[in-house]
């Protein structure tokens, strides 16, 4: 999934320009949309809000996080850990994928793969970021 998206991403802009949030089709990435989240990072550069969160993203944290501060979102979400780098993406103004593990509230351990892309209304000042997410838990034997 994070192959594709920053595939999906690549086509939406230019070499110089970050692609726009308005650019973004759901229906032209429908397997993918459900594990996407748009953070709203305009004035909220170190605490961004959660726009938009999808379906899958939704599942995993128990809670519609739609409207919420990415700092309130608990530590042992895939939401959380997944997104936690998202000032190094404003800082680089590229995107950034990161993987890893973490133990959810159930005292799961899960394996996860995310992605942040920059998304600029003008075209060079990031004022939002595209995320995704997926994950696996860790099956004990």
């Amino acid at each position: 999934m994070v192959v594709r998206l920053l595939q999906y991403w690549r086509g939406l802009g230019s070499d110089i320009r970050i692609p726009s949030r308005s650019g973004i089709d759901p229906k032209a990435i429908p397997d993918m949309w459900p594990n996407c989240a748009i953070l709203d990072v305009d004035g909220k550069e170190t605490d961004p809000e959660i726009t938009y969160i999808g379906s899958e993203l939704t599942a995993h944290a128990g809670a519609d996080l739609s409207g919420r501060k990415l700092s309130s979102v608990p530590a042992d979400t895939l939401v959380s850990t997944g997104f936690s780098y998202f000032g190094q993406v404003l800082a680089k103004k590229a995107p950034i994928t990161f993987g890893g593990e973490f133990t959810d509230s159930r005292g799961v351990t899960i394996l996860y793969r995310s992605i942040i892309l920059p998304l600029s209304a003008d075209g060079t000042r990031i004022d939002r970021l595209l995320a995704a997410a997926n994950c696996r838990e860790v099956v004990s034997e």
